[in-house]
């Protein structure tokens, strides 16, 4: 038998491995929609009805955040999850079709709408974000509403709009718990960051968790029509101590609880359908309150951070800015401790003025960006790197014995002195750079603008020795 093309057989090991990859994302959507649709069955005080129905808002935020199970192949993968976990309990195989088919709806509508909204939306990471999930979720929550109402007169005895006012309240209710929680949670890699950075919890978090818990407590002995409702300053206090994805999480959870305490505590002389859905809604409502808090408190905290980010940074090269390196620097030296000693290096990339006479200013900027990689990349995670002028740097080394401040310096001239810079037409632009160099011990006294002014005084011999060196200061 003849050997297949080998531009047929690549076109069919591609085809192969991308039908595996549809059929495992199947798998993997058919496993978690019967996991959640399972749950919520189990939570069916009055036969058809769900307490708490999260499959829909989980489908929704895996597809928003995956968007690559959003296929015909995960999408057939949700159905037979919904319709296995009705099956198994004993469900009739048209009546679960037909059920399947409001759930289907507000997801589908969901998403489309959120593919519209981009990315940012998508991870309510913008300003308006949670007023976009808000006109979202009402739009899916009408969607499955619509084909609700049919499904509620066929099986529920119900007329069309009870029932589709019962499955837009349902629908919408889960999709502002749950969803935020699916669109704000870390991804692995970033919990790992947010592992390495700091530790996740703080003892200063335990207070407003702790007042959550007990008022939730006490709002369930205590009763009443209005008693859900008791646990809303703690919440508030909550979202001004969490960031969003905590704050979501802790939403859910006092909103699971809600429904699952006073949704069946109807008065015997109130309609128990109608009580649930007024339950149901004032918690949605209530869950906006902490959610709207924190997303507003996150995009501040998140301004306020790009704003300091700018005044610390230099905006070409992305070095310390000089006000933030002197102060720093300052710190560094003057703290106690640094038994190997410290050092300062002063930097001057050689005859930058002719490199911007002789090729502009762009060209100009492309050889400081360059040559601040070039040094970044040389430095240990500690060090202190900033632009003090033009086309001055400095850098600080602490914990650096004179020989480790020597060989540090000695391989940023040679990794400057490597660089190749594009100056346009083909041209190429090598640099070289002079520095001055000031090394203190560890039981010194000597100050950081002493320190400054000796490296200075070094810089100054390199550049009339030659240049492209380093020289150390003697003393």
């Amino acid at each position: 038998m003849a050997a297949m093309p080998p531009l047929i057989a690549q076109n069919w090991k591609s085809s192969q491995v991308a039908l595996t990859g549809t059929v495992r994302d199947a798998i993997i959507l058919a496993g978690i929609v019967f996991l959640a649709a399972l749950l919520g069955i189990l939570t069916r005080p009055m036969g058809l009805l769900a307490l708490f129905w999260p499959a829909n808002a989980i489908l929704l935020g895996v597809m928003i955040r995956r968007p690559r199970f959003a296929t015909a192949f995960g999408w057939a993968g949700a159905i037979a999850g919904y319709v296995a976990a009705d099956v198994i309990t004993g469900s009739d195989l048209i009546k679960t079709l037909w059920l399947t088919a409001p759930n289907a709806a507000g997801v589908f509508a969901g998403c489309l709408l959120y593919r519209l909204a981009g990315i940012g939306h998508q991870r309510l990471r913008e300003s308006q974000s949670i007023i976009i999930m808000l006109v979202i979720c009402s739009i899916a929550a009408v969607a499955s509403g619509l084909v609700g109402g049919i499904v509620a007169g066929l099986f529920l005895g119900q007329t069309y709009f009870p029932g589709f006012w019962f499955w837009l309240v349902t629908e919408f209710v889960n999709f502002i718990v749950i969803l935020p929680v699916m669109l704000t949670a870390p991804s692995l890699s970033e919990w790992h960051a947010k592992l390495g950075r700091k530790a996740m919890w703080q003892s200063r978090h335990a207070l407003p968790v702790a007042t959550l818990a007990l008022s939730m407590l006490a709002s369930s002995f205590i009763g009443g029509p209005a008693a859900f409702a008791f646990p809303v300053p703690a919440l508030l206090w909550c979202a001004t101590s969490f960031a969003l994805f905590p704050t979501a999480l802790l939403t859910m959870i006092f909103s699971i609880w809600g429904m699952m305490i006073f949704s069946t505590s109807a008065p015997e002389t109130v309609d128990p359908m109608l009580w649930m859905q007024s339950i149901r809604l004032g918690l949605g409502m209530i869950a906006m309150a902490p959610l709207s808090v924190a997303s507003v408190t996150t995009t501040r905290n998140s301004l306020l951070q790009r704003l300091q980010d700018s005044v610390d940074h230099d905006f070409l090269t992305r070095t310390l800015a000089r006000g933030t390196f002197m102060a720093r620097g300052k710190s560094v030296i003057a703290q106690d401790g640094n038994v190997d000693g410290s050092a300062v290096l002063v930097l001057d990339i050689d005859h930058f003025k002719s490199v911007n006479d002789r090729h502009g200013h762009a060209v100009g900027d492309n050889a400081l960006i360059a040559f601040s990689s070039a040094v970044s990349a040389t430095l240990r995670k500690d060090d202190l790197f900033g632009r003090t002028g033009g086309e001055e740097f400095c850098v600080v080394l602490p914990r650096a014995s004179a020989t480790a401040a020597k060989m540090v310096a000695e391989r940023i001239r040679q990794a400057v002195e490597r660089l190749q810079i594009d100056a346009g037409d083909g041209a190429v632009l090598s640099i070289t750079v002079s520095g001055g160099l000031a090394v203190c011990s560890g039981d010194s006294k000597i100050s950081f603008e002493e320190m400054l002014t000796r490296a200075d005084m070094a810089l100054y011999r390199a550049k009339a020795e030659g240049r492209n060196r380093i020289v150390s200061d003697p003393s």
